[in-house]
């Protein structure tokens, strides 16, 4: 009776498949940590060819291992068994990881896309918002901070839903976005009151403590004024600041205030000027509420004829030029306001 054949000692093609099927997810491991090390965070493009990379090395290295499992009845268990359970263990573990990375990957780019929708379509209903509430005889009269929130809500959820610099900028424009918000909303607040107050009524103007109050207005309106005056002239060194501050490339960082300011260098222009013409009118009204005091029982409003009248000649012809001043600089800035609801 003849023994049975002995396995074959020289390595065979299914050894050196054992082998690849280990050296495979080594290969993969050290890529990635070199990029890891070597780019923070990786540019897309070399992300996408590196996954390639990474699921043809992990394909070849389960195919290798099933291999080298076959070879087991022609060369027996040795050298083999083990490596071939441990290859295919550990690129089939490697391929689920890669299929989920790859799942949530597309569904994120999905949603990436969906979001840069939403924040055009935020953007375009912002401008409508504003030039809806554009009036070209009174200029604009009412802020809705609704689109405003909608547009920043948007820009959060961009933060956490996209990835890399692109996350990180979001981050950052969500941060302008606050800023300008607080400062339009404490403009719009105080300029509410005063525009309500009526501060340049004499009508009703019959003790002269009454002045102290309508000149606190105005300076809160002032204040605001210049708060938002001073947002809108350090928006780009401060969204620079917070793009820097937030370890973002600088490639992306240039990209960012490329883009920013296309579209937000005329309108800080106009908006520097509207504010400029506010700034004018509140000091025009700083100069009527002085003259009333300072001749305070030099003048009378008329009941009659809805007009105020002055004894002295220089009191008249400085209440006159401030009203005319203010009229002016009324209309210039309702013509600024026009223009600006108007850029594309």
């Amino acid at each position: 009776m003849n023994p049975p054949p002995l396995p074959k000692s020289e390595p065979a093609s299914a050894h050196y498949c054992a082998w690849f099927s280990l050296v495979a997810p080594l290969i993969v491991v050290c890529l990635a940590l070199i990029v890891h090390l070597a780019f923070s965070p990786a540019p897309r493009p070399l992300m996408m060819l590196l996954g390639l990379v990474f699921l043809g090395l992990t394909t070849a290295g389960l195919v290798a291992a099933i291999i080298g499992l076959c070879g087991i009845r022609e060369y027996g268990t040795r050298g083999l068994l083990g490596k071939g359970i441990a290859g295919s263990i550990i690129n089939g573990v490697l391929l689920i990881v890669f299929g989920i990375a790859a799942v949530a990957g597309f569904n994120k780019a999905i949603a990436s896309r969906q979001l840069s929708q939403n924040l055009h379509n935020d953007a375009q209903d912002m401008q409508a918002s504003v030039k809806q509430s554009y009036n070209p005889k009174t200029g604009i009269t009412n802020t809705d901070f609704k689109t405003f929130d909608k547009m920043q809500g948007d820009m959060n959820a961009a933060a956490q839903t996209m990835s890399g610099d692109d996350a990180l900028a979001s981050q950052a424009m969500s941060r302008y976005l606050a800023r300008m918000r607080s400062g339009m909303e404490q403009y719009h607040a105080a300029a509410t009151q005063l525009r309500t107050a009526h501060i340049l009524s004499t009508a009703d103007l019959t003790d002269k403590a009454q002045i102290a109050s309508r000149r606190q207005l105005l300076q809160d309106f002032m204040a605001a004024n210049e708060n938002l005056k001073n947002v809108t002239t350090n928006s780009e060194t401060s969204l620079r600041a917070d793009l820097d501050s937030l370890k973002i490339s600088p490639a992306k960082i240039d990209a960012v205030m490329a883009g920013f300011d296309a579209k937000f260098a005329p309108r800080r222009d106009l908006d520097l000027k509207i504010r400029e013409c506010d700034d004018r009118m509140a000091q025009s009204m700083s100069a009527i509420l002085d003259l009333l005091e300072t001749d305070w029982g030099q003048w009378h409003f008329s009941a009659t004829d809805k007009k105020i009248y002055f004894d002295r000649t220089a009191a008249r012809r400085v209440y006159q030029e401030s009203i005319q001043s203010i009229k002016v600089t009324s209309e210039e800035q309702v013509t600024l306001q026009g223009e600006l609801v108007n850029l594309p």
